[in-house]
């Protein structure tokens, strides 16, 4: 884990450590265990979802989005581009790839199950 995460580890009841952000649209909270796979997981889904799109300019403001996203789960506080502004597709991309992102890092009532 690296050090901006490890600073945004918290405890939580039932002795399990959790990974918590601060509130918002893209916050994030599960099991410190298990950020590691829900980012790889996030990575993959996103990745796919970019490629399936036909349009070259679309397929890129999705890996860009997700980027971006990337780097919000990693700590970091990067500036948003507004370029999707005006862009009803971009706007789509960006719906779906936060979709992926609450459902693989915003799991509050998961405990964590590692051995």
């Amino acid at each position: 884990m690296n050090a901006n995460l490890e600073d945004r580890v918290l405890p939580a009841t039932l002795g399990q450590n959790r990974l918590r952000t601060r509130p918002g649209r893209l916050c994030i909270d599960i099991p410190s265990k298990s950020f590691q796979i829900a980012f790889l997981n996030f990575s993959n889904d996103a990745s796919a979802f970019a490629m399936s799109l036909t349009d070259q300019l679309h397929q890129r403001f999705a890996f860009d989005y997700l980027a971006y996203l990337q780097n919000v789960a990693n700590g970091s506080e990067p500036v948003r581009k507004n370029s999707a502004s005006g862009r009803p597709a971009c706007r789509l991309i960006c719906t779906e790839l936060e979709r992926l992102f609450k459902s693989h890092f915003f799991k509050p009532d998961k405990l964590a199950r590692c051995a």
